[in-house]
């Protein structure tokens, strides 16, 4: 009988009373890539206590929940399998923020959600709207050529499209060329393939376009070529193989144009980001009265090892006793900063951060942003980020001995690099705004050091290049 009393308590809602409080989002409508994150608004006006409130976020009413709090618990009973592991609340009722964090959206993710919140005591209730749209923005365009008696055939193709892309031939100051056919392909994994094609019998004096444009975001994907008059094969009969050169040349550079661009996107983006993080270095020590009695701090504070201290520790009311944990002596509450720690020995370790009052006590628990932990572990040969959903770290254990962390509270992430080439291992986001330096040991381990200077390899501007360049970046780009 709970699945019609439910549904029956849900169709006699009692109006909203006035003046009680309001749900309201300022984003009517959302556009997401596909495996993105996103967060869809909802502010609860004024905050209010969890107990006795119900906050839902649904599809329709009559379908299971994406993600439900009762009371201030999250309850996962009811909740759609597809979004089990994959949803969050940001921060929750007594901060008015009801905002719903979304994780690698798929397809099916692209609805209308409704924002729900009740009052279980009084019965009042109120909602707000938000539309997601979820859109794939397609590959890089391939072009292949071909020839038919004294005509040259250009075919364009890109996958990797949702919804349907619109696409165009041009000619110079945008006249459009009507195409000879334009077919889209349903992939497997639900998104689209375009492909197109256009015959030329003649040379065109003016600059082609081929483009696929995707209809919400606007964005072009596509090839300039020029054809001369002097390669279609009635001209010579060494036109054919010349006009094939030509234009495939002509579409390579095009690539190699794009790849280029956003290649150095990502090396500006690195050089900027390592830049900084002179300034952002932090320095803290372990802290020894927090520490599990398992684990033990060197003398300076710097090391952590995987051996009970000489002197048995005195127990107290902070001190980790279910995980053999250890926090940094310093609170980060806002800014940006960043630390790095040597893996000196062990086969069990986890770096990252974690809220103070993470759990110290009782029963045994995973690591995890729903734990206010953020952190990427070794587990003997394997090596992981534990998000929500469990990420491999693409590292190799003889390599890989020292890892940097950049906390950016502005943004609320973590990310983790490999200090020696300066390699992105992985971002944590929604992370808390509140957060300590955090460390485990597991029965494997051996032991952790804190650094007392940044890497030596990001000393200077000089080094920064030299850096980039061995991480497989390009130095010079000319376009």
């Amino acid at each position: 009988m709970a699945g019609p009393l439910l549904f029956l308590s849900l169709i006699f809602l009692p109006p909203p009373l006035s003046g009680q409080f309001h749900v309201t989002s300022p984003n009517k409508q959302l556009v997401a890539e596909l495996g993105s994150n996103v967060s869809l608004p909802c502010t609860l006006s004024p905050p209010l206590s969890a107990d006795g409130l119900e906050v839902r976020w649904f599809h329709t009413i009559y379908s299971p929940h994406v993600y439900l709090l009762k009371d201030g618990k999250e309850d996962k009973e009811q909740q759609r399998a597809e979004y089990n592991g994959r949803v969050s609340l940001l921060k929750g009722p007594e901060s008015g923020d009801l905002t719903l964090s979304l994780h690698k959206v798929q397809l099916s993710d692209a609805n209308n959600y409704v924002c729900f919140v009740e009052n279980k005591t009084s019965g009042v209730y109120e909602e707000a709207f938000i539309q997601l749209d979820v859109v794939g923005e397609g590959s890089l365009p391939t072009l292949d050529i071909s020839l038919q008696d004294s005509s040259v055939l250009l075919s364009f193709s890109s996958s990797g499209w949702y919804p349907k892309p619109q696409m165009q031939w041009e000619k110079s100051e945008g006249v459009s060329i009507a195409p000879n056919s334009v077919a889209y392909l349903n992939q497997s994994d639900g998104l689209f393939r375009v492909e197109s094609s256009i015959l030329l019998k003649g040379p065109y004096t003016d600059p082609l376009y081929c483009r696929a444009r995707h209809p919400i975001t606007g964005r072009d994907t596509g090839i300039f070529l020029r054809i001369s008059g002097d390669l279609f094969p009635h001209v010579s009969p060494w036109a054919y193989a010349f006009v094939s050169v030509f234009i495939l040349m002509l579409a390579g550079v095009g690539v190699a144009i794009l790849c280029a661009r956003r290649l150095l996107n990502e090396k500006e983006m690195l050089t900027s980001k390592v830049a900084h993080l002179s300034s952002e270095m932090v320095y803290f020590m372990f802290n020894p009265d927090i520490t599990h009695p398992e684990l033990s701090v060197s003398t300076d504070c710097l090391s952590l090892y995987n051996k009970p201290p000489v002197s048995p520790p005195r127990m107290n009311k902070v001190r980790f006793e279910t995980e053999r944990c250890c926090l940094g002596d310093y609170t980060f509450s806002s800014g940006a900063h960043y630390w790095e720690v040597e893996l000196i020995q062990g086969e069990e370790w986890a770096v990252g951060v974690a809220s103070p009052k993470v759990q110290r006590k009782g029963a045994a628990y995973m690591f995890g942003p729903q734990e206010k932990i953020w952190c990427v572990c070794r587990f003997v040969e394997t090596f992981k980020a534990l998000d929500n959903t469990e990420y491999n770290l693409d590292v190799t254990a003889d390599i890989f001995k020292r890892v940097g962390v950049y906390l950016n509270l502005t943004k609320h992430t973590v990310s983790f690099y490999d200090p020696t080439t300066w390699k992105h291992l992985y971002t944590f986001s929604d992370v808390s705004q509140t957060v300590q330096p955090f460390f485990w040991l597991g029965t494997r381990g051996g032991e952790v050091r804190l650094r007392k200077q940044i890497s030596e390899r990001v000393e200077s501007r000089k080094d920064v290049e030299e850096m980039t360049e061995q991480a497989g970046l390009l130095e010079n780009v000319s376009l």
